[in-house]
């Protein structure tokens, strides 16, 4: 914050204070805040920090504090500031000098009690004591003033908020206690120097034998509160704080696994979860994994399914333990298949009867089980059977889509499992990580198979459809190197996809030529399937869904034509006329956004391809015209990605840089550059340069900087811009006009030098210009450093904000009426 903005926070404060006036909006309390984070740790050139800088900052809190009408916003926002002011050792003496420290944060230091009531005023209290806890003196402020009983009381507090935040200043003081901050003085628990003072062993023995009397009480959200505290103390405290609490709540969290209270199941699994990442899980006495095996053991099968889910998500996690939540996650799938025999008839009652022949737990078991197997397939975990995993899925997959298995199964499961969307998504979104493992390409004419089924079934769902192509997609893939592949394509695949493109709903559309579109750019290169797709009926459907009534349909569909021309042009060499014609036409005339912007995306595919094409070259300019000229600001942008790709081809030159003259005194670049000019593309970067959309202006003036290191190396006379016409003719002569006169003179239009008063006064006449003067005339650096700048830059800068909290708090009784 600059010395500008700090003149404003006298009357930032007067105002604040004055109960009087309408408090601010909360945001823009929080957003002050948030300037003043980094402000106490800055000095002023006489080494002065901010409180002595604005002793008005003292006066407000102060004022705060000892006024009885003073609203909740605002004492909230003063706690907060405070605790800011108070994150360094001067600033928090010259609070404490001034008693402000004591008035701020002990009980009874308000003049306006009551307002602790409100949860905002308590949690701006925490807020406010965390942001102090940066340094000893502050810890010793909370220990002498007894603020751990408060923080202790507010562990329970009604709101969750306010809950958590006390239990993490809870957790900051006891790892504050073990930090290099506290050695200085040999106080640090566990310190090599001097064993632990009793006045800091007082504080860590309360609020460790707080949180096990939490565990161990009646009431649900104490034993909550008193879990997420152990949690919090294992992920973010050190030794010897982290052994001590856990020694203590080892029996109590015992007793909570084993009575078996679903209710815990979550929280109980994240203290674990917490512990498993610490050394704690190496030594045999604290009994972390014995716990972990309880809780697969404790409960209902519900319970125990979802603990084997946690489980298998930890990334540290004893070998056998993971397989026994293995085994259990494979359950449900392998009570629906004929391995019913291996299953224990004690399990098989717990899983089957109780579960899978519940109406409300049958979907949802099988939902936790695909869930972790997906998890587990993402991590290409080694299956001791994964063929027998994956035809398990494949028959479920079956089962939702009404077949009948072989064995019989209980009514409520056939009737919850047809059909459910739920459980059909969330199968093929297993079956689609399944393909990583290389033992189950010997199932692929079955797992293709499954995901014809769904995709011939006219009942299958627009949600469901999307799932089964983006795992065709994936096994198509990974099947690729297989012969038989094409022959399913062509003779099961397209005929569906086909039917699929004429769909009423727009959206199974669209998910079709998608697929098209990614399974063309996953056989890339694969002249069988560029063979099979040109030569089908699939080709011709491509370009009749170009004219879709739905914009996105047609953007799927340039997309899709634009992957199938790159797969024919790497065989022929041919752009096709018609394709050309009808994606013109869409880039010309299409009224929405979408299609024209896939257009122009296609083009720079197209243009990137390794193989030249003429037909490509001639309708260059028109598509850099129409896209520059285009009201979507994104296509806009798209065609500037194009220039860039053109450049780069053009000026390192490709076969797209043909030569325009054969004159031997013309150099390679002048050539590359006069056939930039000639496509439009100077014209397209300048007139982008002064657009309306920042991202555009940001993204030409990147463009002209590269071309500006390689025009400062040609004649003026070579390559020439015409002024007349172009948006960018007016800005190019105002800038001319506010240049110093040395400067001016250096100018040079025409390729001849011209007097400075004969430029001025015919400067709106100029009908030309040369490159190199137009990029220096163009003060491209100071453009660019503005443009970086987000237009939030000056709207939400802190003076901005200071004047709209001053005109908020200012408003008066007439603003108001005259508002209504």
């Amino acid at each position: 914050m600059d010395s500008e903005c700090l003149s404003f926070l006298p009357r930032i404060c007067v105002a604040l204070a004055d109960p009087r006036q309408s408090p601010p909006d909360d945001t823009s309390l929080e957003k002050l805040l948030d300037w003043f984070k980094d402000l106490p740790n800055q000095r002023n050139v006489n080494g002065e920090g901010l409180l002595q800088q604005q002793p008005c900052l003292l006066e407000f809190i102060s004022s705060v504090c000892k006024c009885k009408d003073t609203d909740h916003a605002i004492l909230s926002f003063t706690l907060k500031l405070t605790g800011l002011l108070a994150a360094t050792e001067q600033g928090f003496s010259l609070l404490e000098e001034e008693g402000l420290l004591a008035c701020a944060f002990k009980r009874g230091g308000w003049c306006a009690p009551d307002l602790w009531h409100e949860p905002s005023v308590r949690s701006g209290w925490l807020q406010g004591l965390l942001h102090t806890l940066n340094h000893r003196k502050a810890l010793e402020f909370v220990r002498e003033n007894g603020l751990i009983k408060v923080l202790l009381h507010l562990q329970n507090d009604p709101s969750l908020f306010v809950s958590s935040l006390a239990n993490e200043v809870l957790v900051n003081i006891l790892n504050f206690m073990t930090s290099s901050k506290m050695s200085n003085s040999s106080d640090a628990v566990g310190s090599a120097q001097c064993p632990l003072g009793p006045d800091w062993v007082s504080v860590s023995s309360e609020i460790i034998r707080a949180g096990v009397e939490a565990l161990g009480s009646k009431k649900h959200p104490q034993v909550i509160q008193g879990l997420k505290l152990l949690s919090l103390v294992l992920s973010q405290c050190g030794e010897p704080i982290r052994s001590m609490l856990w020694k203590d709540v080892l029996v109590p969290l015992e007793v909570l696994i084993n009575g078996g209270s679903g209710l815990l199941t979550l929280p109980l699994m994240t203290v674990l979860q917490a512990a498993v990442r610490t050394p704690l899980l190496s030594q045999s006495d604290c009994k972390v994994k014995e716990l972990m095996e309880a809780m697969l053991g404790a409960g209902n099968g519900k319970d125990c399914f979802q603990c084997a889910a946690l489980i298998v998500t930890l990334e540290k996690c004893p070998e056998e333990l993971k397989r026994k939540a293995i085994n259990i996650i494979l359950l449900p799938l392998r009570c629906l298949s004929t391995q019913l025999q291996d299953i224990a008839e004690k399990e098989l009652e717990i899983v089957v009867k109780k579960q899978l022949s519940q109406k409300s737990s049958c979907i949802s078991l099988l939902l936790q089980s695909l869930s972790g197997i997906t998890e587990l397939a993402h991590t290409k975990y080694p299956f001791e059977d994964i063929p027998q995993v994956t035809c398990s899925v494949m028959l479920l997959l079956r089962i939702c889509s009404g077949h009948r298995p072989s064995f019989s199964l209980p009514s409520i499961v056939s009737t919850q499992l047809i059909g459910c969307c739920k459980v059909q998504r969330c199968g093929l979104d297993t079956l689609d990580a399944l393909s990583v493992y290389n033992e189950n390409l010997d199932l692929r004419h079955e797992v293709f198979g499954v995901l014809l089924e769904y995709l011939q079934n006219p009942d299958s769902h627009a949600t469901v459809l999307k799932k089964a192509l983006q795992a065709a997609v994936r096994w198509v893939g990974v099947c690729s190197p297989f012969p038989d592949l094409l022959q399913f394509i062509s003779r099961d695949l397209f005929p569906a996809l086909e039917k699929r493109t004429c769909d009423l709903r727009w959206e199974v559309r669209d998910s079709t030529l998608e697929f098209i579109t990614q399974m063309t750019a996953a056989l890339r290169g694969n002249t069988g399937y560029a063979e099979v797709l040109h030569t089908s009926s699939m080709f011709s459907i491509l370009l009749s869904s170009l004219a879709d009534v739905e914009g996105y349909v047609r953007a799927s569909a340039v997309g899709a034509v634009g992957e199938a021309v790159t797969s024919l042009v790497q065989q022929t060499e041919l752009l096709p006329e018609e394709v050309l014609t009808q994606m013109m036409a869409i880039l010309s005339q299409d009224t929405e956004g979408f299609p024209r912007r896939a257009v122009v995306k296609a083009f720079t595919s197209w243009l990137k391809g390794t193989h030249p094409l003429p037909a490509l070259d001639q309708s260059l300019s028109a598509v850099l015209s129409l896209g520059g000229n285009d009201l979507d600001w994104e296509v806009k942008i798209h065609t500037l990605e194009l220039a860039d790709v053109l450049m780069e081809r053009t000026l390192t030159y490709c076969p797209y840089a043909t030569q325009i003259s054969s004159s031997p005194d013309e150099t390679r670049l002048t050539q590359a550059l006069r056939k930039l000019k000639d496509l439009g593309l100077l014209d397209l970067l300048l007139n982008s340069l002064f657009d309306c959309d920042r991202p555009v202006c940001e993204k030409a003036c990147s463009l002209l900087l590269k071309l500006r290191t390689l025009a400062v190396d040609i004649d003026r006379s070579d390559v020439v811009l015409d002024v007349c016409g172009n948006r960018w003719g007016d800005e190019v002569g105002s800038r001319y006009l506010n240049k110093p006169q040395a400067e001016r003179s250096l100018c040079v239009i025409n390729g001849a030098k011209e007097s400075c008063e004969k430029m001025d006064s015919d400067l709106l006449s100029i009908r030309e210009i040369s490159l190199p003067d137009v990029v220096r005339l163009l003060d491209l650096d100071s453009m660019q450093r503005t443009l970086i700048l987000s237009r939030d830059h000056v709207v939400n800068s802190p003076r901005s904000l200071m004047e709209d909290i001053l005109l908020s708090v200012q408003q008066t009784e007439e603003n108001i009426v005259d508002c209504y």
